[in-house]
């Protein structure tokens, strides 16, 4: 069975973490932790769970995982880009849970002309990794860390 939330959440997840490149919305080079996708499934087999599932959601009428929204933005050059999504589910132990978010580039939203199979499948992967992180604990103290630095990017207070 697997471990309790308030356990899981305790489990520091930074050694198994990668680190990589990535850009603010200014531009600028900022390093950002993730937590591979394979790894979360271990370390869930390691603290109890005895069945983990997941996969991407299609959109029945079209067959594809990526899901082109109503909505638009215009980047810094002047072109108008559309905002995409993905959504995935989650299954651990008979537990069932759904998560869907943006297709993004670092903290930037993709761009038409920069849409590829590997920024949709990276999506993925990090919408998985965040609902076991919201719905069981392991690597909530990671994600927490990343959505304030995100939110201080936003508002501008990063050097």
């Amino acid at each position: 069975m697997l471990k309790k939330w308030e356990d899981l959440r305790k489990i520091d997840v930074a050694p198994y973490c990668d680190e990589r490149d990535g850009k603010d919305d200014r531009g600028r080079t900022i390093k950002l932790q993730y937590l591979n996708w394979a790894k979360v499934i271990d370390l869930l087999h390691e603290n109890g769970a005895e069945r983990v599932d997941w996969g991407v959601c299609t959109n029945p009428a079209t067959g594809s995982s990526l899901i082109k929204t109503d909505q638009s933005y215009t980047d810094s050059k002047g072109n108008t880009n559309s905002v995409y999504e993905t959504r995935v589910w989650v299954e651990i132990d008979g537990d069932h849970w759904e998560m869907q978010g943006a297709v993004m580039n670092g903290s930037n939203p993709v761009k038409d002309n920069s849409m590829s199979q590997q920024r949709l499948w990276n999506a993925q992967t990090r919408l998985f990794v965040k609902a076991v992180a919201i719905h069981t604990g392991l690597g909530f103290e990671l994600w927490s860390k990343t959505e304030e630095q995100e939110e201080q990017i936003q508002r501008g207070e990063t050097s």
